[in-house]
């Protein structure tokens, strides 16, 4: 639902820009947590983990992938939501 004052929408519009920060943000500081943890694990235990380090690889290519596909949503759902509950009043 767009509104017809220009003015409101470049304000909705750049708040919008604002909340996309903080969503993008807040992903980066969870791959960032995240790839330290499993960076550490396999610090510790790489004789052990060597042999199947790829399925490592793969959790946290899942683990991103999924957190990045939530993040986008939650985007969306701001964007799509954002005249009808006047959120950035």
């Amino acid at each position: 639902m767009e509104t017809n004052n220009p003015a409101m929408e470049s304000k909705y519009h750049s708040k919008l820009n604002g909340d996309t920060a903080l969503v993008i943000g807040m992903l980066a500081l969870l791959v960032g947590a995240e790839g330290y943890i499993v960076y550490n694990i396999l610090a510790a235990t790489w004789e052990i983990s060597s042999s199947f380090f790829y399925l490592y690889i793969i959790f946290f290519g899942l683990v991103v992938l999924i957190e990045g596909i939530g993040c986008l949503r939650v985007r969306e759902s701001i964007k799509n939501h954002m005249f009808e509950f006047r959120y950035y009043d």
